[in-house]
């Protein structure tokens, strides 16, 4: 309890690892700005990138990127069609049964995968699916990821500045 208190207090003082090289998901970067290791979408072999939380090991001698996200997401990229499509299918599901979404109907057509964000240790088979049309779109939704499947709603989360 007390560690947990210090923690909160001065801050975690154990160093972070800042990058991992997955042979499957390619190289984490640690970015501050988002507390997590991220993979470069444009240069992974999937098409789409990663965001992976810390383990969440108090104990440990530094801060690194959670073993089973890790694990999850090279199981991911290792069949990244497949995941793509079911997305796809989330998709097309919620343009067809949601009519708030009728109005944005060209641009969600046009959405695919940009990252998938596993950011619980404690619950590694969730986590959220970021979308855009292109890599060089500010304008984000997003949909749950909920037991290793795409869940609804569909949702515009708003521009990327």
């Amino acid at each position: 309890m007390f560690a947990k208190f210090k923690t909160l207090l001065f801050g975690d003082k154990r160093p972070i690892v800042h990058s991992v090289v997955h042979p499957i998901v390619g190289t984490l970067t640690y970015s501050a700005d988002e507390d997590a290791w991220l993979t470069d979408p444009d240069a992974s072999g999937c098409g789409f990138g990663f965001y992976v939380s810390a383990e969440r090991n108090p104990n440990a001698a530094t801060i690194r990127p959670a073993a089973e996200l890790i694990e999850h997401a090279a199981q991911i990229a290792s069949n990244p069609e497949v995941f793509a499509k079911s997305v796809r299918v989330l998709v097309e599901s919620q343009l067809t049964t949601v009519k708030s979404l009728h109005a944005d109907r060209d641009e969600i057509e046009r959405l695919r995968v940009y990252r998938v964000a596993l950011m619980w240790p404690e619950r590694p088979d969730d986590g959220e699916i970021e979308l855009r049309t292109g890599p060089d779109s500010d304008r984000m939704w997003h949909c749950a990821y909920l037991g290793r499947k795409p869940s609804p709603p569909l949702v515009f989360s708003g521009l990327d500045l």
